[in-house]
């Protein structure tokens, strides 16, 4: 396509290079602009080429033909946003409309596959590893499908690596973030103290590293003399060192509230063994675990003896809610004395 050229187009008419027509002035001596052939051409076969690549063949009694074809390339519904394809990827369409949760697919913040954390003894680093990871800038807000992460932090020092600010809790918890840098498509752990508050399944500080706009809670994990205790992290299960958290024997009692301090305020489900001993033959004890004042979903461990002699004890493997994140679950020896005990090993967050 071209502006006209002829000798007698007037220059420059809408700019530099861009000439226009003029209809002469006698009184002057300036032309009218010449039209030639091959400007003629020209409109003829720009406007025919949008007709036919249409699919119509032109038709001389029709003055409408352009605008149809124009709706009929733009506004086909044969194909819907094939052109999108045809530019690039789909994937890249979405990002940039903002959607790219809809080009990887929608998850939960969060989500892992094979996340993974090995602490075999105390130390102030440890690494983090998953297949893949969903992270969000918030709850509902955009997310980001992270792939094979290896990822280092050292909660001796701070910012991307470390803990957001301060120092890490020297007997407590700190919750483990994955953040997330969109721009440079750069990921990295982040710690916070969790040891007196609930942490957010988004990181919600006001320390979050310059660029860094999405994150995830991957971790709630023990630390001992401002390290991290030894531990296993295996998706949102922690596993821990044993250790008894109650112990006991007599007749039966009211039922107690137990708040234990070795898990953090984050856990959801608490990993124990219950172990149940009569004190006397030829009786059946229960010692029973709750997570509610109310014994709603009560798992109980029943010992019992027949015949003369001997002591006998029953140990179960026992998955227990917590509600509300308290920390608190209640227990109860009934039908007989028994004698108790609570390991716990581990807990959900």
């Amino acid at each position: 396509m071209h502006r006209i050229d002829t000798k007698t187009a007037q220059k420059d008419k809408f700019g530099a290079g861009k000439n226009g027509f003029t209809r002469g002035n006698p009184k002057t001596g300036t032309p009218a602009t010449d039209l030639d052939d091959d400007y003629f051409d020209m409109l003829q076969e720009e406007l025919c080429s949008v007709v036919e690549a249409s699919g119509a063949s032109l038709e001389k009694g029709r003055h409408d033909q352009l605008l149809t074809a124009l709706r009929a390339l733009l506004l086909s519904r044969k194909n819907p946003f094939g052109d999108i394809k045809s530019d690039g990827t789909v994937k890249t369409a979405l990002e940039n409309l903002g959607l790219k949760e809809a080009a990887n697919g929608v998850s939960v913040v969060g989500t892992s596959r094979n996340a993974r954390m090995n602490i075999a003894s105390a130390s102030a680093t440890a690494t983090f590893n998953a297949d893949e990871l969903i992270v969000e800038t918030a709850l509902g807000g955009a997310q980001y499908r992270l792939a094979n992460l290896n990822l280092s932090v050292n909660i001796a020092t701070t910012g991307a690596g470390g803990m957001d600010t301060g120092t890490v809790p020297a007997n407590g918890f700190v919750g483990l973030y994955v953040i997330y840098n969109p721009t440079t498509s750069t990921a990295a752990l982040l710690a916070v103290n969790a040891s007196s508050a609930v942490v957010p399944e988004v990181y919600g500080g006001a320390n979050m590293p310059s660029g860094y706009t999405a994150s995830a809670l991957v971790g709630v994990l023990p630390t001992s003399s401002s390290q991290f205790a030894q531990c296993v992290l295996a998706g949102r299960s922690v596993s821990i060192l044993d250790s008894t958290i109650l112990t006991g024997n007599g007749a039966p009692g009211a039922l107690a509230a137990l708040t234990i301090t070795s898990i953090p305020l984050n856990t959801n489900i608490i990993e124990m063994t219950a172990t149940a001993s009569l004190i006397s033959v030829d009786t059946t004890g229960v010692f029973v675990i709750s997570p509610s004042s109310a014994l709603i979903g009560s798992r109980r461990v029943t010992v019992g003896a027949s015949g003369t002699g001997g002591t006998v004890s029953t140990t179960s493997y026992v998955k227990c809610p917590v509600f509300g994140n308290t920390r608190q679950i209640y227990w109860q020896a009934q039908l007989a004395s028994v004698s108790y005990n609570l390991v716990l090993m581990g807990y959900e967050f």
